[in-house]
């Protein structure tokens, strides 16, 4: 099972929304999808249409035993059309998990998931900052992906992630690798963007920084609002994303 925590070290990014196109394309290909919801203000939640229950991840992570996690599971609307996707759930009350520190109080989203079965890919979408709870999902996975805009402050938070996920991987979770860095909402015409981009390859070097950009869309919000996977929306610009996330999917699955 691959795990995988999509994280950003600011709020903006497009992180939500790319957790759930990568999601939709990897069940759209026939595999099984779980996607956690750790960022507390639970917009994956809302935006599958989870059939959520009376628990959610902030009941997993204080009790994260085997029953706790497969009764909290729920199933997406999205079922229907793209095949089988399901939502850990989450709660603005999972935000106190944030004031853990330490190595030592990592591990319990790991050892939850050490427990569940059927599932061929995990995505975690991680609180926009690098507290706590993305470090405890970087403990959980074996793969990050970071995303990140063209812009000064976006070049920053970059190289901060790379620190923390390196920092994860030689203290707490040795397995686990950065799988490259989504540069989002990028514009065609711009010297500005093309300036940060080459800037964050000179960061991390060309092989880590995925190809091509995400470029400045609605499809995303247009799918958002809609209910509807991106893959599903039918418009021009839906199309272009869906073959990029298509292309992501199989580097972070590699």
């Amino acid at each position: 099972m691959r795990t995988v925590a999509i994280l950003a070290n600011k709020g903006g990014t497009g992180k939500t929304s790319l957790t759930i196109g990568l999601a939709s394309a990897a069940a759209h290909r026939g595999l099984s999808v779980l996607v956690i919801d750790l960022d507390p203000q639970g917009n994956a939640t809302s935006i599958l249409r989870s059939q959520v229950g009376d628990t959610s991840v902030a009941d997993v992570l204080a009790h994260p035993t085997k029953a706790m996690i497969e009764s909290t599971i729920a199933p997406c609307d999205w079922d229907a059309y793209i095949g089988e996707l399901d939502v850990l759930p989450s709660h603005p009350n999972v935000i106190r998990f944030d004031a853990w520190s330490g190595s030592g109080a990592l591990g319990k989203l790991k050892k939850a998931l050490a427990s569940v079965e059927g599932y061929d890919v995990v995505f975690i979408d991680c609180p926009p900052s690098l507290g706590a709870l993305t470090r405890e999902a970087l403990t959980a996975a074996d793969r990050a992906v970071i995303v990140t805009t063209p812009t000064y402050f976006g070049a920053q938070g970059v190289q901060r992630a790379v620190e923390e996920i390196s920092e994860i991987a030689a203290s707490a979770n040795p397995d686990l690798s950065l799988a490259g860095v989504v540069i989002n909402k990028v514009r065609s015409v711009s010297e500005e963007h093309d300036f940060r981009v080459k800037e964050m390859v000179a960061l991390v070097g060309a092989r880590l920084v995925f190809k091509p950009s995400m470029p400045e869309r609605i499809a995303f919000q247009q799918a958002e609002g809609t209910g509807t996977p991106v893959q599903l929306l039918g418009t021009t610009g839906s199309r272009e994303v869906t073959v990029i996330l298509d292309e992501y999917l199989t580097k972070i699955l590699q």
